[in-house]
């Protein structure tokens, strides 16, 4: 029980060290959570451009540059995605991604989100259904990983929140696959 009390109380400080940006981050975690619950790919997408835009808004105010970088250009591909599944026009969120991300990485933990991005990249514009949202749970491993590592509270709450969520949709329409054979 004190071992509890001590992740608490940790977890408190964090947030009073930039209040503001943790409440962008739990605002994200909201929006975030609700993007998962739909089967309608076209409103997880509209869902996902608001969260990844907020939670670049957040990963900006902890100054971690790179990261708000990755966040913002996928919230744009989110959009674009939404628009065009043009290869040309993934293979520019890609190449973007890698090229603005990876120059401003000094640690390895900040290519764990050039990992989930390329993997939701890809999945926002070559996928559907349930391969679509696989890739996306590897992407919420490894945006996890990456918040638990730097302290982002909301990012790792939203993203185990995506693997419960997520993991829940692809059991319920692999069910309905089933059912329709």
């Amino acid at each position: 029980m004190s071992h509890f009390i001590d992740i608490l109380e940790s977890l408190y400080a964090l947030f009073w060290q930039d209040p503001t940006a943790q409440l962008i981050g739990f605002i994200a975690f909201f929006v975030g959570a609700s993007a998962f619950l739909h089967k309608d790919d076209q409103k997880l997408r509209y869902y996902l451009t608001a969260f990844t835009f907020l939670m670049a808004v957040h990963f900006f105010m902890l100054d971690l540059w790179s990261t708000a970088i990755i966040a913002l250009l996928g919230s744009a591909r989110n959009y674009v995605s939404s628009l065009t599944n043009n290869v040309w026009v993934m293979m520019l969120f890609l190449f973007t991604t890698w090229l603005m991300a990876i120059p401003n990485s000094n640690n390895w933990v900040h290519l764990l989100p050039v990992l989930a991005v390329s993997l939701g990249t890809w999945a926002v514009f070559k996928e559907q259904g349930i391969r679509m949202r696989i890739l996306m749970f590897l992407g919420s491993v490894s945006w996890l990983t990456h918040n638990y590592l730097v302290g982002s509270i909301g990012g790792a709450i939203i993203e185990c929140l995506f693997i419960i969520i997520n993991g829940r949709t692809i059991f319920k329409l692999f069910e309905e696959q089933a059912t329709l054979r």
